[in-house]
C-alpha cells in the first residue's frame, strides 16, 4: 500500500512516542526502586557478572560444570530476593524492563525487515483520518435529530429507532443501507451518526460525500496525489458515502463506484449511501448493474418531509 507522506511521519511519530513512553517509566521505576533499594543494585550487578564468571571459568579451566551450578544457584537466591523486594514495593521484576504497546516490535514498527502489524494499523487508521478530514464531514449524534421537523413524526420515530438498534448493535456482519429522499431531510445527519456509534465501538470507518472520496481516488490514478483511499474505502469495516448521484458522471467514477460496491458485497462488509434520488433515478443514473446491486442487498430507508435548514431559517424569520 502506498501512503501519504504525512501518514507516514504521523505513524513513525506515534511509535517514537509510544517507545520513549515505555522506557520512560522503566527507567523511571528502577531510579525510584534503586534509590528506596539500595540492594537492588547490588542483585543486579551479581546476576550481570555471572556470565563473565562462567567465562573465566572455561578459559582458565578446572570444575567449569561446578561453577556454572554455583553461579545458577547464586542467581536463583537472587531473583526471588529480588522478586521479594519488588513485591513489598507492589512491583514485579518484569516491569523493569520497557513494557512496550507492541510487544512484538517493541514499538519500533519492524519485526527485522517486516513491517509490524501495529505499523500497518496506525498507518490504515492515519490515512482514514486524513480522508475524512479532507472531506469536511463531522460526525453527528442521533440524538440531535428533532423530530418536529417532520410532518409525519411517527413514521420518523419508527425510522429512528431501527438507525438507533443499528448503531447499537453494528457489527462486521451488519447490513448495508440505502438512505434516500429530499434534500435537507435528515439523511446525511443519520448516515454520520451510525459513523460515529460504529467508530465507537472500535470500528474502522470511512466516510465522504461520494464526490469527493471519488475524486480523491481519481486524483490518485493519475499520479496528481498519493494515497490508497480505494483500497481503504474498499476494507473499511464501514463505509459511508454521502450524496450518491451528485458525483461526475464520468467512466472512471462509474468504474470506481461499481467496483467499490461490488467489492464490498463480495466480502460482505456494511456500507451507507445516501441520496436525494428514488430507487427508479438510481436504475436510471446507474443502469442496472450498480442499481441492482444497490436495491436487491441494502436495506431501503426512505426519509420524508420538507428541507429543515428552510424550515429553521423560516422559524428564526418568523
Amino acid at each position: 500500500m502506498g501512503y501519504n507522506q504525512e501518514v507516514y511521519r504521523v505513524a513513525a511519530d506515534e511509535l517514537a512516542r509510544r517507545r520513549m513512553d515505555a522506557e520512560h517509566r522503566a527507567n523511571a521505576l528502577r531510579a525510584r526502586i534503586t534509590a528506596q533499594f539500595p540492594r537492588v543494585t547490588e542483585l543486579e550487578l551479581q546476576m550481570r557478572g555471572s556470565a563473565a564468571e562462567v567465562a573465566r571459568a572455561v578459559i582458565n579451566g578446572g570444575d567449569v560444570e561446578g561453577i556454572v551450578a554455583e553461579v545458577r544457584r547464586r542467581n536463583e537466591a537472587a531473583q526471588t530476593e529480588l522478586a521479594a523486594i519488588l513485591a513489598d514495593a507492589g512491583e514485579t521484576a518484569a516491569n523493569f524492563a520497557p513494557q512496550y504497546t507492541c510487544a512484538r516490535c517493541a514499538d519500533t514498527g519492524y519485526v527485522g525487515s517486516e513491517m509490524c502489524d501495529c505499523f500497518r494499523r496506525l498507518l490504515a487508521d492515519g490515512a482514514a483520518k486524513r480522508l475524512s478530514r479532507l472531506s469536511g464531514m463531522e460526525l453527528t449524534s442521533l440524538d440531535d435529530m428533532d423530530l418536529s421537523f417532520y410532518k409525519d413524526r411517527l413514521a420518523m420515530s419508527k425510522l429512528l429507532d431501527f438507525c438507533r438498534s443499528y448503531g447499537e448493535n453494528f457489527s462486521e456482519e451488519s447490513d448495508s443501507l440505502l438512505l434516500f429522499g429530499p434534500t435537507g431531510v435528515g439523511k446525511t445527519h443519520v448516515s454520520l451518526a451510525l459513523a460515529s456509534m460504529a467508530a465507537q465501538k472500535g470500528y474502522s470507518v470511512m466516510y465522504g460525500p461520494t464526490q469527493q472520496l471519488l475524486g480523491q481516488m481519481e486524483r490518485e490514478h493519475f499520479g496528481r496525489d498519493e494515497g490508497n483511499t480505494g483500497e481503504l474505502l474498499a476494507d473499511a469495516d464501514l463505509l459511508v458515502l454521502d450524496d450518491l448521484g451528485t458525483e461526475l458522471t464520468g467512466s472512471f467514477y462509474q468504474v470506481s463506484l461499481y467496483n467499490l460496491i461490488n467489492t464490498r458485497l463480495l466480502t460482505k462488509r456494511p456500507t451507507i449511501i445516501s441520496t436525494n434520488l428514488s430507487p427508479a433515478e438510481l436504475q436510471s443514473r446507474y443502469g442496472v448493474q450498480i442499481a441492482s446491486r444497490i436495491l436487491g442487498t441494502y436495506i431501503p430507508l426512505p426519509f420524508k418531509g420538507d428541507d429543515i435548514r428552510q424550515q429553521k431559517l423560516e422559524r428564526r424569520l418568523g
